[in-house]
């Protein structure tokens, strides 16, 4: 939902940034640490086992995840779907399963991006700006589509309103709707509150 975006993604952008590395090979993950902070970021590092995702992320708060998913099951993706959804951020999985259909259960999860090509210390940074686009495009849209399934939905409940005023009043559509009108302002409301008020009063 548009409310929990996280702002921080813009200051990150521009400075430093809290990364959280999910890697169960330590020396692996040393490697990522070093590129990291080499480049003045914070780093956190966890293996899977310690906790999911999601409790990771809600923990430390990061601006990034960075994980190791090797080949990503069912409970990882969920894992990362249900980050997705509680605490989004840009996630980047470093994996060796090139399928396709694992790539596209990934990105539908969550995933910012999808790496299969081996940990390149030198390139880091720039697929972590990548995945940070990315995240931010896909937030964009979530949030417009979001805006408009609220507002389709709010737009049933005004003509379902209307209509029960239509009947109940005797009056024509303009005529209850410019009276829900003038009773939303008068009371300084959306104009969908008073419609769930004339539901209420009408079907109750």
């Amino acid at each position: 939902m548009p409310g929990r975006r996280d702002s921080s993604l813009s200051q990150a952008q521009i400075g430093k940034m809290n990364i959280l590395v999910i890697d169960n090979q330590p020396e692996r993950a040393r490697v990522i640490e070093e590129a990291l902070t080499a480049l003045d970021h914070a780093v956190v590092i966890r293996t899977p086992d310690q906790t999911r995702i999601h409790q990771l992320v809600a923990s430390f708060q990061p601006d990034v995840v960075i994980v190791d998913a090797q080949s990503p099951d069912r409970d990882m993706l969920e894992d990362v779907a249900l980050t997705s959804d509680r605490n989004p951020r840009p996630i980047i999985f470093f994996a060796e399963d090139d399928d396709s259909e694992v790539i596209r259960q990934s990105i539908e999860a969550g995933v910012s991006a999808y790496i299969v090509d081996g940990l390149q210390p030198e390139r880091v940074n720039t697929i972590i700006k990548v995945a940070i686009s990315r995240f931010e495009a896909f937030q964009s849209l979530r949030g417009e589509l979001d805006k408009t399934r609220t507002e389709l939905a709010d737009r049933k409940v005004i003509d379902r309103a209307k209509g029960l005023l239509m009947k109940h009043r005797d009056c024509d559509e303009d005529a209850a709707f410019n009276a829900m009108r003038k009773m939303a302002m008068n009371k300084s409301v959306r104009l969908v509150e008073i419609a769930h008020d004339v539901i209420d009063l009408f079907e109750s």
